[in-house]
């Protein structure tokens, strides 16, 4: 009877402490502005910033009143435009699909190529350590830090480009032209990792279900392009001369979503 009673006491404790769980789980949408920040300045400049977005699962796992491990599943668009200083020439099929450097002898379609703006789908893992303070009113204020960790899915480019010909030895530049919707997936990184901070707010509506309004900045540390391009030449004349890329992907995100 002692240990009963003890133990309706504790019951009662735990279930009226705020409705605290020791796991929550939800779902998130989020607006992103992305954009592409290129290692050599001299090669290249950033050509502004995307609006995208994402939407996906979020978890979170209670470790005491304070801090909380917050994971997810999220499906991100990231993308992002790089004007290019130097010159860069690709060659193209008859059915518009860029080719490797190995095929490009073969070809007389040859493009060079001013400004990319890049498309890309990744499926991502972000891993947080999320900080909250007491509930204020109806509101909880939060903030994290931690990675994404984010698998490519596809790429495609759409590509401002002038025509080439030749003239003896040496490459003529002809009118402007603009390439779309090229598929570009084997030109990028398979993975992409980011530092991930943020902060923000829960607002309780009832029980452990509330509404979350956050911001997240995305800061990219990892190369997002193949360091030596499959497919982007220095010169026509030699097409084992492969172009050199480095570009990180950064976003601010304006995250809204449900815990349960």
């Amino acid at each position: 009877m002692l240990a009963l009673t003890i133990g309706g006491k504790y019951a009662i404790a735990q279930s009226g402490e705020n409705d605290i769980k020791n796991f929550r789980f939800g779902l998130k949408t989020a607006g992103m502005l992305t954009w592409y920040k290129p290692d050599d300045q001299k090669k290249y400049t950033s050509g502004g910033v995307s609006a995208k977005g994402c939407y996906g699962l979020m978890m979170e796992f209670r470790l005491n009143k304070v801090a909380s491990i917050a994971m997810g599943f999220q499906v991100d668009y990231f993308g992002g435009k790089l004007n290019m200083l130097d010159s860069n020439y690709y060659f193209l099929s008859k059915d518009s699909e860029i080719l490797p450097k190995s095929d490009s002898t073969t070809l007389t379609s040859r493009y060079l190529l001013n400004n990319r703006t890049y498309k890309s789908t990744y499926v991502t893992l972000p891993f947080t350590l999320k900080l909250k303070t007491p509930e204020i009113g109806s509101l909880t204020y939060y903030g994290q830090f931690g990675i994404n960790a984010s698998v490519r899915m596809k790429t495609r480019v759409t590509d401002a480009v002038n025509t080439t010909s030749w003239a003896g030895n040496r490459v003529v530049t002809g009118s402007p032209a603009t390439q779309t919707d090229l598929i570009n997936s084997t030109d990028m990184n398979l993975f992409m990792f980011a530092l991930n901070v943020g902060a923000g707010a829960e607002w309780n509506l009832a029980g452990s279900t509330s509404l979350v309004f956050g911001l997240n900045w995305y800061n990219g540390f990892s190369n997002v392009l193949k360091s030596d391009s499959k497919y982007l030449v220095r010169t026509p004349f030699n097409s084992n001369v492969a172009t050199k890329q480095n570009a990180k992907a950064s976003a601010i995100a304006l995250t809204f979503g449900v815990l349960f």
